[in-house]
C-alpha cells in the first residue's frame, strides 16, 4: 500500500505540472486510519467523515471489571507481581529453600515478606481513589504484561450470568493463549456437557470445517463463546456477537535487517485496534467491550496507529519491483513513502538481492533478477521454481515452492504431536507408489515430506476421488483446504513459469485447456523434460539448496575451526547435543521439523526458509543438503590446495580435493553464462538436455550413492 502512494503521489505531482484538463481522482477509504498524515501527505487534501452504522458500545476498562466482579488478584497469582522477583538480590534465588519458604509464606497471605511499595510500575494512584482498596491492591501488584485466565475465566462467568443473550468474543494474542484458557474453562462445572461444544478456537490453523461452526448459532440457553487471535478483527465479522473481552495483545511479525530474523513478537496493540475491537461488539444491537487493561494504558501508553508494514517487514521483493518499474534508485525511491524504512532494512534487502544474483553493479537488474522480478514470490522460492524447469525437476519444486509460499499442510490436534509426528514418518515410509526413490537419508527433508504429501494426496483425489482425499488427509493430520490451494499454486506458479518461455504448456490432447485439473495432472507428468529428474531426490534437494542459499546452517562438522571458535565462544563449550549454527550464531531445529527426532545426519549442512526467534532461535522447515549441491550452488569457493578442503563465503568448510573443487568452479562459470543466454531468450525445455547440465546431475545421482557417504 505504502509503495503504491509513492507512486500515485508521484503521478499527482506529475500532473498537476502537466496542464493536462483530465486529472486522476484519487479516494482513499479506511474505518481507522490516520486520516491527518495521509491528508499531509497528499498536500492537506480535504477528509470526508462519514458516521458508521454500527450499534453503540460500551467499553469497561480493568479498574471497573474489578470492581464489578469483586475480584482478588491473589499474590501467588502468576498475573500478579511478586515482590521476590523485585528484591531477588536480596532475598537470594527462589530456587534455594529461603526463597521458596518465602514465595510460600507470601502465598499464605503473609503480605509482610512482600514490599510494601507498589510493584507495578504503570500504576498511577490519583486515578483510582474512587475504587474500592481491593481494586487499589489488584492494581498495584498486577504485571500488566501477563495474561490474566482466572479473571477472564471469572469474567465469562459473570457475562453469563448477568447479562443478556449473545456471543461472546474474547481477543488473545496466539494459538498457545487461547488453548490455555480452552482448557481452563473446559475443565469448570458451567461448560461441561453440551456448553462445551459451543467453546469456539479461531486462529488461522484451524480446520475450515471447524471455522464454520463460530457463525452457527448455539441452541437456547447456551452462551457461545468465540476464543479468537486478531483473525476476528478485521477478516470476518460473526454477526450474534454482543460482548467483546480484549486481551489487549497480539502477535506481530518484525524483522531485524541486522539479525536477518522475523520474530512474532506479542506486543500492546494500538488505540486504532482497540476501537475496531470494540466494534465487533456493536454489529447486531448495542454492546459491551471488556478492555483487560487500565484507561491510563488506552490514553496514556498505547500508540495511536499500528507500525507500518513496511517498517517491519523485509524489503527484498518491493526493491525488485522498484527495479523492474525503472523507478531509479532504490534507496531515494523509498525515502518518499508516508513513513520511510530504515536505511539498514534498505541496505539489507539491495546485499541479499545481490548475494541471490538478482542485482549486479550499480543496482543493475540481473537476466535472474529481471524474471524473478516478475515471479509474485519470495525472491528465493522464484530462484528455486526457475532453476527447478532449467534442471528437469518441476514437479517435486512446484509443490515445495506452493507450501513455502503458503503454509504447512501439517496439522497439529490438541495432545495429538506424537500421533501427527508418527504420521509423518509412516508418509516417507510406506512410498508405495515411488513417486520419488527413498532411501533412509532422504527422509531427513520437511521439504520433501511435502512433496511426497502432495503426490499421495493428487493420485487418490484423482483415481478415487475427494472423499476418499479428505480421508486421507484425516488419517495423516493434513489439511484438505492446504491440499487444494497448493494446487491451484502449483498451476499458477508453473504458469508463470510458461509465460517466461521456461516450459512449454499442452497445445492438444487430454491436457489441452488451462483447466486447473488439467494443467496439474500436466505438470505432473513424468514423461515431460521438466520432469527428467523429478524421482532423483539428490537433484531436488540440490535445487533446494541452489534457492535457499544463503539461508545455511551446519554444524561443527562443517564449519571451520575459526568458526567453531568464534561462534562456541558465545554459548557453552561442551555441548551434549548437535549444535547447529547459521555463521553468526548457533540455531535450533524447530520442534515441528522432521529432523528435529534424528540424532545422526547424512551431511553436516542443511537449509531453510525461515528462521523465527522466541526464547530460541529456530530454523522452521529444513533439509539436510550435500556437499556438492553448495559446491554448485552455494557462496563464493575458496580452494585450499595444501590440506585438501574449499571454504564456502568464508565459514563452511568442505573435504575435497583441490582438482574437484576447481572443477566445480569451472562448472558454476559454465552454467552461469547458460543461465544468462537461456535467461535472455528461453529455449523452452531444451535446456534440461544441455551436456553441462546432465553433468552437473550425474555427479549429484553418484554422491547420493553409499559409497560416497
Amino acid at each position: 500500500g505504502d509503495f503504491l502512494l509513492i507512486i500515485l503521489k508521484s503521478l499527482i505531482e506529475k500532473q498537476s505540472s502537466d496542464n493536462t484538463s483530465r486529472k486522476l481522482k484519487i479516494i482513499l477509504m479506511s474505518a481507522t486510519v490516520d486520516a491527518d498524515l495521509f491528508s499531509g501527505y497528499f498536500a492537506h487534501c480535504p477528509v470526508i467523515t462519514a458516521q458508521g452504522r454500527t450499534h453503540p458500545v460500551t467499553t469497561h476498562f480493568l479498574e471497573e471489571i474489578y470492581e464489578r466482579t469483586s475480584y482478588l488478584l491473589a499474590p501467588d497469582s502468576p498475573a500478579a507481581l511478586r515482590s521476590d522477583s523485585s528484591i531477588k538480590d536480596k532475598l537470594g534465588s527462589v530456587n534455594d529453600r529461603r526463597g521458596k519458604k518465602n514465595l510460600v509464606l507470601a502465598g499464605w497471605g503473609d503480605d509482610y515478606l512482600l514490599s510494601e511499595d507498589c510493584l507495578n510500575p504503570f500504576y498511577v494512584s490519583n486515578n483510582y481513589n474512587s475504587y474500592s482498596d481491593q481494586t487499589q491492591q489488584n492494581l498495584k501488584r498486577l504485571n500488566e504484561d501477563a495474561i490474566d485466565y482466572e479473571l477472564l475465566e471469572e469474567l465469562i462467568c459473570h457475562i453469563d450470568d448477568t447479562c443478556e443473550e449473545g456471543a461472546i468474543l474474547v481477543f488473545l494474542p496466539g494459538v498457545a493463549e487461547i488453548y490455555a484458557l480452552l482448557d481452563r474453562l473446559a475443565a469448570s462445572y458451567r461448560f461441561r456437557g453440551p456448553c462445551a461444544d459451543w467453546l469456539l478456537p479461531l486462529h488461522s490453523s484451524v480446520a475450515s470445517t471447524e471455522q464454520k461452526k463460530v457463525f452457527m448459532r448455539p441452541p437456547e440457553d447456551i452462551r457461545k463463546v468465540i476464543i479468537a487471535t486478531n483473525i476476528a478483527e478485521t477478516s470476518i465479522t460473526i454477526d450474534d456477537v454482543v460482548y467483546v473481552i480484549d486481551s489487549g495483545k497480539h502477535k506481530e511479525n518484525r524483522y531485524n535487517p541486522h539479525k536477518k530474523l522475523s520474530s512474532m513478537v506479542e506486543d500492546w496493540i494500538s488505540k486504532a485496534n482497540v476501537r475496531q475491537r470494540a466494534g465487533r461488539a456493536g454489529r447486531v444491537k448495542p454492546g459491551i467491550c471488556f478492555s483487560l487493561y487500565t484507561r491510563h494504558r488506552f490514553e496514556k501508553l498505547m500508540r495511536p496507529y499500528q507500525v507500518p508494514e513496511m517498517l517491519r517487514m523485509p524489503l527484498v521483493e518491493l526493491c525488485l519491483q522498484i527495479k523492474l518499474l525503472g523507478l531509479g534508485h532504490i534507496k531515494p525511491f523509498l525515502s518518499k513513502a508516508l513513513e520511510p524504512p530504515s536505511e539498514g532494512a534498505i541496505t539489507s534487502a539491495i546485499s541479499l538481492l545481490h548475494e541471490v544474483g538478482a542485482v549486479e553493479g550499480d543496482e543493475e537488474l540481473t537476466p535472474l533478477g529481471h524474471h524473478l522480478a516478475k515471479l509474485p514470490v519470495d525472491v528465493l522460492i522464484g530462484k528455486m521454481l526457475l532453476y527447478g524447469a532449467i534442471f528437469g525437476c518441476l514437479s517435486p519444486i512446484l509443490s515445495i515452492a506452493a507450501f513455502l509460499s503458503y503454509k504447512s499442510p501439517f496439522v497439529y490436534p490438541k495432545d495429538e504431536k506424537q500421533n501427527a509426528d508418527r504420521a509423518k514418518l509412516a508418509l516417507l515410509s510406506d512410498n508405495l507408489d515411488k513417486s520419488i526413490d527413498l532411501n533412509n537419508s532422504d527422509k531427513q527433508s520437511d521439504h520433501l515430506l511435502m512433496m511426497v504429501a502432495y503426490d499421495k494426496w493428487v493420485k487418490i483425489l484423482n483415481e478415487r476421488g475427494m472423499s476418499a482425499a479428505q480421508r486421507f488427509c484425516e488419517s495423516k493430520f493434513l489439511s484438505s483446504s492446504v491440499m487444494r490451494m497448493i494446487r491451484d499454486m502449483r498451476v499458477q506458479f508453473g504458469t508463470l513459469l510458461a509465460d517466461i518461455g521456461l516450459i512449454n504448456l499442452p497445445k492438444t490432447g487430454e491436457f489441452a485447456g488451462r483447466r486447473k485439473e488439467n494443467l496439474d495432472v500436466w505438470f505432473c507428468d513424468k514423461t515431460q523434460p521438466f520432469n527428467m529428474y523429478s524421482q532423483q531426490p539428490e537433484v531436488v534437494k540440490a535445487i533446494l539448496c541452489a534457492g535457499l542459499y544463503p539461508n545455511i546452517a551446519a554444524n561443527d562438522k562443517g564449519i571451520t575451526e575459526t568458526a567453531v571458535n568464534s561462534l562456541t565462544k558465545q554459548g557453552n563449550q561442551t555441548k551434549s547435543y548437535s549444535a547447529w549454527y547459521d555463521g553468526r550464531r548457533e540455531v535450533h531445529i524447530h520442534p515441528s521439523s522432521i529432523n528435529s527426532n534424528f540424532k545422526a545426519f547424512q551431511y553436516p549442512f542443511l537449509v531453510f526458509l525461515e528462521k523465527v526467534e522466541t526464547h530460541k532461535v529456530y530454523l522452521r522447515d529444513t533439509t539436510i543438503v550435500s556437499p556438492f549441491s553448495i559446491l554448485l550452488f552455494g557462496g563464493s569457493i575458496n580452494v585450499h590446495h595444501q590440506s585438501g578442503s574449499v571454504t564456502i563465503d568464508g565459514w563452511l568448510k568442505l573435504a575435497a580435493p583441490a582438482q574437484t573443487a576447481v572443477l566445480f568452479k569451472e562448472l558454476r562459470l559454465t552454467l552461469h553464462s547458460i543461465l544468462r543466454d537461456l535467461i535472455r531468450k528461453p529455449e523452452k525445455s531444451g535446456i534440461v538436455h544441455n551436456e553441462v547440465v546432465k553433468s552437473m546431475v550425474h555427479l549429484l545421482i553418484e554422491e547420493g550413492k553409499p559409497q560416497h557417504n
